[in-house]
């Protein structure tokens, strides 16, 4: 075992693992998508009903993940900040990561002022969509649309490109792997059973918050 082990730092193992939580959700914003009806398509009841139904799942996916991104990347951005004076060979990345996401703490709490959500937009759908750069700011609605997908121009919490935020996480990610061999030494992970979980408590309570 060397003088890094990680026994001995436990606040790496829970920031690595916010990090590879949130590079999951990102990838799994990624497969969201619904298909619409073409729009020389005649629409009946059923159809129309089973579209708006789609559009709705969708949309709660989309929602979702991106709130429990956000919440992740919050507690991540607490245990960089944590680890920082220690570890001084992380200070460059660290500051680029706590600088690349610090919209989302502004965002966080205007997430949570659902009052004003509904005041501004209406909480409406396609406000929802245009912000997130699903749906066009010119366009009228969704009845030129082929589908509705995220790809990595989603703008999360209205700000980050999803694609920059990805791989602000991956390379922060693998360069604690590298210079911790996070995963050659699983069973460690248990050494700060109590600390993993107040992070699953801390996680929580920021998700209710925005919610």
């Amino acid at each position: 075992m060397t003088d890094r082990a990680p026994a001995r730092h436990p606040t790496i193992y829970l920031l690595s693992d916010h990090l590879d939580a949130a590079l999951a959700m990102g990838e799994d914003l990624l497969t969201e998508r619904v298909v619409l009806a073409e729009a020389e398509q005649k629409l009946n009841m059923s159809r129309l009903l089973r579209q708006s139904g789609e559009v709705a799942d969708f949309l709660n996916s989309v929602r979702t993940l991106e709130l429990s991104l956000i919440a992740r990347l919050l507690q991540a951005r607490r245990r960089a900040e944590e680890i920082k004076r220690s570890e001084t060979r992380l200070k460059p990345l660290i500051s680029l990561f706590v600088g690349g996401t610090a919209a989302l703490v502004d965002a966080a709490e205007e997430l949570g002022d659902t009052t004003n959500q509904a005041f501004a937009t209406g909480d409406a759908a396609q406000a929802f969509l245009r912000s997130r750069g699903i749906l066009a700011r010119d366009a009228a609605g969704l009845e030129q649309m082929a589908q509705l997908m995220v790809t990595e121009e989603l703008l999360v919490a209205g700000r980050i490109r999803l694609g920059t935020l990805l791989d602000l996480i991956a390379t922060f990610l693998d360069t604690l792997d590298v210079m911790f061999e996070l995963y050659q030494d699983e069973p460690a992970v248990a050494t700060a059973p109590a600390a993993a979980s107040t992070e699953a408590q801390d996680e929580a309570a920021v998700v209710e918050a925005v919610t």
